[in-house]
């Protein structure tokens, strides 16, 4: 795996994560259905999962690269469990705003990360 590739990968998780915060956003401001967010968010968990396997199947091309890569799949662990809060409890305006607060980050760490290859 080039950096190039990993930054492309990172960039997907960030985007990912920035959307997943503002479905998540809505929740806590009681904007939007139940079903809407279970489906949503589970979309977007499936993005985040198939990401996460391309990073782990893929070979790094250096220890930077290697060490990036790890970082990678970490958040896309965390934003995985941040979706899944909202799969589990869609109408919970507390789970909601937790959410939005965890997304948010990870959507910052992302960038960071993808910035720094």
């Amino acid at each position: 795996m080039q950096p190039e590739e990993l930054a492309r990968s990172i960039q997907t998780l960030e985007s990912t994560a920035a959307e997943g915060s503002l479905l998540a956003q809505d929740v806590a401001g009681d904007r939007t259905k139940a079903t809407f967010v279970r489906v949503h968010s589970r979309d977007l968990s499936d993005v985040v999962d198939h990401e996460s396997e391309k990073l782990n199947d893929a070979e790094a091309s250096d220890s930077e690269v290697g060490a990036a890569k790890t970082d990678a799949i970490d958040l896309a662990d965390r934003i995985g469990t941040a979706l899944g809060q909202l799969q589990v409890a869609p109408d919970s305006e507390p789970d909601g705003a937790k959410a939005a607060k965890a997304l948010d980050r990870l959507s910052k760490d992302a960038g960071d990360l993808a910035d720094k290859l």
